[in-house]
């Protein structure tokens, strides 16, 4: 197999480009503006962050670079990938690299001063952009949205520190819709394209794009039962609703408002987290006073803080979120600065699970949920689920295990550890957004 089919065969087999690959261009790449380097700044990047490496993860840095406009960073990608997985040297090709490079190879000196000719933002490939009027970095399904940390020290150091804003943590799956006068797209934290939550949610925000331009929102959609509690499905609402003796009532859907990344034309991911929470609460007179939208309230003061923390707590909610309120917009967790965290009431893990204990109970496929935690490659066994499941969940935890057992993760949420590192009280929450269907 030479270069040019290995490319062909890995093109062809191409899933979606994972949201970590998305994260490290938009954090590693374009932050270096190494992908103005052509081939050399693959080599660059592969040298600095590419020890240890393995070639899936070289070939979606190809396929990434190819996505994003740059074909001569991603032919570095390409050779790497190749020796590698062939053991073979990586010819220079008029196919893969164009006649003029390839009767006149440069030397590995000479690279670092030859440009990509496509380095320009506005001379990225046209087929690539969903929304023309918008960057690479803000289209539809490559938006890598910040994600908060375990907070390394207790809440009341958030509080004390005027560094930081809180907000309530909400109990959802995070969503970043781009609004246009003509669709709206809805992004999954993993980058996926989701569905149009309710027919009143998407009408609103295309009436509100006809009078503002396009907008970007950041937030969580979650459901609201009649009792006001929060759930990651409709399913979970109803099974509350039905519980209170209100069936016929349907489940809420609500889209939490955390904060904007692009209004009035401004690409607030280069601007400030009070910037961006700013807009998004100048956007509160543009939308209706319906159940359908919220913006999550900020505490800034001490006080203000002290009072979310207060009645986060006595209202059993998960935890709140801590920002610095002066940090740009960075894709991924950020463990070196923390700019954003998470402190919790419960603990919340995302589990495997290993295995589905037997019962004898007519209509119920399982009794509980055998689950283990990923722990640097290895599966550790951190006991069993047997709560928060409806009978629906029941049915279709059963039939992904049985498509892809040991490959099914879903979110639970304990009490805490036992002294032997097993979960306390643990409770059903939802399915990972990245489990398999």
């Amino acid at each position: 197999m030479n270069i040019t089919e290995y490319i062909e065969s890995k093109r062809n087999a191409k899933k979606k480009i994972p949201s970590e690959i998305r994260e490290r261009w938009n954090n590693r790449i374009l932050k270096r503006e190494l992908q103005a380097m052509g081939e050399a700044g693959a080599i660059q990047y592969l040298a600095d962050y590419g020890r240890g490496i393995a070639v899936p993860k070289i070939v979606n840095l190809a396929l990434c670079a190819e996505s994003e406009g740059y074909p001569l960073m991603a032919q570095g990608f390409w050779k790497k990938a190749f020796e590698m997985e062939t053991g073979n040297q990586a010819p220079l090709a008029p196919q893969i690299w164009g006649e003029q490079e390839a009767q006149h190879p440069p030397d590995s000196g000479a690279l670092k001063a030859i440009p990509d000719p496509t380095s320009s933002r506005s001379k990225t490939v046209v087929n690539t952009l969903v929304v023309a009027e918008l960057p690479p970095h803000l289209q539809p399904g490559r938006i890598v949205t910040m994600q908060p940390v375990d907070a390394p020290f207790d809440r009341t150091y958030y509080i004390n520190d005027p560094r930081y804003w809180g907000q309530p943590k909400r109990d959802g799956n995070r969503v970043v819709l781009v609004a246009t006068s003509d669709r709206i797209y809805y992004q999954s934290r993993s980058t996926n394209m989701r569905e149009q939550p309710s027919i009143e949610i998407n009408q609103t925000l295309l009436d509100v794009a006809n009078k503002k331009g396009t907008f970007i929102l950041d937030g969580e959609l979650y459901y609201r039962s009649v009792t006001g509690s929060e759930h990651r499905t409709g399913a979970q609402a109803a099974t509350v609703n039905i519980n209170q003796g209100a069936a016929t009532t349907q489940p809420t859907p609500v889209y939490a408002i955390f904060k904007a990344l692009l209004f009035e034309g401004r690409d607030l991911t280069v601007m400030s987290e009070a910037e961006r929470i700013e807009a998004a609460e100048r956007l509160r007179e543009y939308l209706p006073a319906i159940e359908a939208f919220e913006i999550v309230p900020t505490a800034r003061t001490f006080e203000e803080k002290t009072l979310l923390a207060q009645t986060q707590e006595s209202l059993e909610r998960e935890g709140e979120v801590w920002i610095q309120h002066d940090c740009t917009y960075v894709g991924g967790k950020d463990t070196r600065t923390f700019p954003m965290v998470r402190t919790k009431y419960c603990l919340e893990l995302d589990l495997a699970i290993t295995e589905l204990t037997l019962t004898k109970v007519v209509g119920r496929p399982f009794s509980a949920i055998m689950v283990a935690q990923d722990i640097e490659g290895k599966l550790v066994t951190m006991g069993s689920v047997g709560t928060g499941f409806s009978q629906e969940d029941m049915q279709e935890i059963a039939r992904r295990h049985a498509a892809n057992p040991g490959k099914v993760k879903i979110v639970v949420r304990s009490q805490g550890l036992t002294e032997n590192g097993k979960l306390w009280h643990g409770r059903f929450v939802g399915f990972c957004e990245e489990s398999g269907r």
